[in-house]
C-alpha cells in the first residue's frame, strides 16, 4: 500500500504545470532532470544538498518565471535525477552544469546557487566564465572540514563513520527526506546512500581557493543569514575575494535565506539581477565594504 501511494504521489508531482517543460539531459555519464518555465531572460537555479528544485525554489519559482524563463536542474542523485556509481564533488557538479548550459545554450545565463548550488556556481562562474552573467549565492562556504579531520575521518571504522552517517540524517528536517522518497527514481529506500555521498561532500576541505576567487569575473551578490552555517567571517572572505561582489546578509534568518524569508531575498535578487550593468562596479579585492 505504502509503495503505490509513493508511486502515485510521484507521479501527481512530475506533473508539468501550466507553461512548464520537463526534460532529462544525458550529461557526462549522468542523466539530469531540468525544469523550465516562463519566458524571458534565463535565470538558472542551484539547489543545495540533499534536495532539488522544486522544494529548495518553491518561493521563487513563480516570481521570477513572470518575467524570467527559470531552469531548475536537479543535480546527480537529487530529486528526480537518477544516482549512479560515482561519488559526488562540486567540481563535479559545475562540470555537469556547465555542460547543461551548453546543451540548452542558455549562456551567458544568470545563475542563482543555495548552499551546495551556490559552491556550485562559484566554480562555474571561475571555470566558464564565457557561460555566466551575473550570479547569486547563499550560503556557500570556502571550506569544509579541515585537513587533519578529512584524513582522521578517512581511516575511521566502517561502523563509525556508519554511526555519524545515521546522526546526521536523523538531525535533518523530516521534509528531505518525505520529499525525496516522493521523486526519486532511485526510491526511498536510497536515501541514507544519498546522505552519505552528501557526507563526504560536505567535507571538502577546500571548496574553492581563495586566491581563485579574484579569477571570477562576473557580478556576484553574496548573501547569507546572520545566522547562516557559514561564519560571517567566512561570508565577507568570500565578498572581500571577489572582483565584482555586492554583500546582502539577511537578518533573523538562518541557512534557509530563500524560503525563510522570500520577500525580501526575491526582492534583492531581482534588483541585482535586473540592474543595469553601470550599477556593477569593479571593487579591487581587498578594500573595504564602504569603497
Amino acid at each position: 500500500m505504502r509503495t503505490a501511494f509513493l508511486v502515485a504521489l510521484s507521479f501527481l508531482t512530475s506533473i508539468p504545470a501550466q507553461g512548464s517543460a520537463h526534460e532529462y539531459y544525458e550529461v557526462n555519464g549522468a542523466k539530469l532532470y531540468i525544469e523550465s518555465v516562463g519566458k524571458g531572460a534565463p535565470v538558472l537555479f542551484l539547489h543545495g544538498g540533499l534536495m532539488f528544485f522544486d522544494n529548495a525554489y518553491a518561493k521563487q519559482r513563480d516570481y521570477f518565471a513572470a518575467h524570467h524563463r527559470v531552469i531548475g536542474i536537479d543535480q546527480r542523485g537529487h530529486g528526480h535525477s537518477l544516482d549512479g556509481p560515482w561519488q559526488l564533488s562540486y567540481q563535479l557538479m559545475a562540470d555537469d552544469t556547465a555542460a547543461v548550459i551548453q546543451k540548452l545554450k542558455l549562456g551567458p545565463v544568470d545563475v542563482v546557487g543555495h548552499s551546495d548550488g551556490a559552491n556550485i556556481a562559484m566554480l562555474l562562474a571561475r571555470d566558464h566564465p564565457e557561460l555566466v552573467r551575473r550570479v547569486v549565492i547563499s550560503g556557500a562556504n570556502l571550506r569544509g572540514w579541515s585537513a587533519e579531520v578529512w584524513e582522521t575521518r578517512r581511516r575511521l571504522p566502517p561502523a563509525q563513520v556508519e554511526e555519524k552517517i545515521t546522526n546526521l540524517a536523523a538531525s535533518l528536517p523530516p521534509y528531505f527526506r518525505s520529499d525525496y522518497a516522493a521523486v526519486s527514481p532511485d526510491g526511498p529506500d536510497h536515501w541514507l546512500a544519498l546522505v552519505t555521498k552528501c557526507f563526504w561532500l560536505w567535507g571538502q576541505p577546500i571548496v574553492i581557493d581563495t586566491n581563485d576567487l579574484k579569477k571570477i569575473q562576473a557580478p556576484v551578490l553574496v548573501m547569507a543569514g546572520d545566522h547562516d552555517f557559514t561564519p560571517i567571517e567566512e561570508t565577507t572572505e568570500i565578498f572581500r575575494g571577489l572582483m565584482r561582489g555586492q554583500l546582502f546578509i539577511v537578518p533573523e534568518t538562518g541557512h534557509g535565506t530563500f524560503q525563510s524569508r522570500p520577500e525580501l531575498v526575491n526582492l534583492a535578487v531581482s534588483r541585482f539581477l535586473d540592474a543595469p550593468d553601470s550599477e556593477m562596479p569593479v571593487r579591487q579585492t581587498g578594500a573595504s565594504i564602504n569603497q
